[in-house]
């Protein structure tokens, strides 16, 4: 489960690395979100509330990032509806551990945004796909940790997405098709929903790394996601 957090917090990290590589508009926020993440690190009690306060400062810098990709406003309202599900659904959670399941359903859905802003109608479909995944596992899912693993699973599946959508050169098209047979592999040994949270977490890394280089155009973050990425 530490292993799972510390991966979860470098998820936010990555991530944060990779938006200020894109614009400055949302520079306050940013150092806002970052500010309450190592705030509510030091008031967590326990490992699961670590892992909650990693998962909601990721969807509110996925909220940016949805935000700042936004140009014409297309995807406001969709947006906006994500982080009042997030809110309230907040409010009826009765467990840290429920509190994570709203976390990564919602870090899915603004992923998805993401993934068709980016999209030119290539991976339209695929996006759709991963959603309604997204929706009918977690009808079947049994608990809580099942829900999780639903979550981490299509994280993964939607940052496959992504990672290729910005790979216009087919420059990491390898390391994404290795990353997603380990994913595979991975899962088939996998003995518990925890071991299986975990495989979706390590994959969810090594995505975001390369997500980090596609939007580091200029390299000038490279040294900090190489030190990101090496911090476990």
């Amino acid at each position: 489960m530490k292993k799972t957090i510390c991966f979860f917090l470098v998820t936010l990290l990555s991530f944060s690395i990779a938006l200020s590589a894109m614009a400055t508009d949302y520079s306050s926020d940013i150092s806002s979100v970052m500010t309450t993440f190592t705030l509510n690190n030091y008031s967590c009690k326990s490992a699961v509330q670590q892992q909650v306060n990693g998962t909601y400062r990721t969807v509110e810098m996925l909220e940016i990032i949805a935000k700042e990709l936004d140009t014409d406003n297309e995807y406001s309202s969709d947006i906006s509806s994500i982080m009042t599900s997030f809110t309230l659904n907040n409010y009826s959670c009765d467990s840290a551990v429920q509190q994570a399941v709203n976390g990564y359903y919602r870090t899915v859905e603004l992923l998805g945004i993401i993934a068709n802003e980016l999209d030119t109608g290539k991976f339209s479909s695929d996006i759709s796909s991963v959603l309604s995944s997204l929706t009918l596992n977690n009808y079947s899912s049994k608990s809580a940790p099942q829900q999780q693993v639903n979550g981490a699973y299509r994280i993964v599946e939607m940052l496959e997405i992504i990672a290729k959508e910005l790979d216009l050169q087919g420059e990491y098209s390898s390391e994404i098709s290795a990353i997603m047979s380990t994913f595979t592999l991975t899962n088939y040994s996998c003995k518990s929903a925890p071991q299986q949270e975990v495989n979706g977490v390590y994959r969810t890394v090594e995505l975001l790394e390369i997500i980090a280089k596609e939007v580091d155009s200029k390299s000038a973050y490279s040294s900090d996601i190489t030190s990101i990425v090496h911090t476990h």
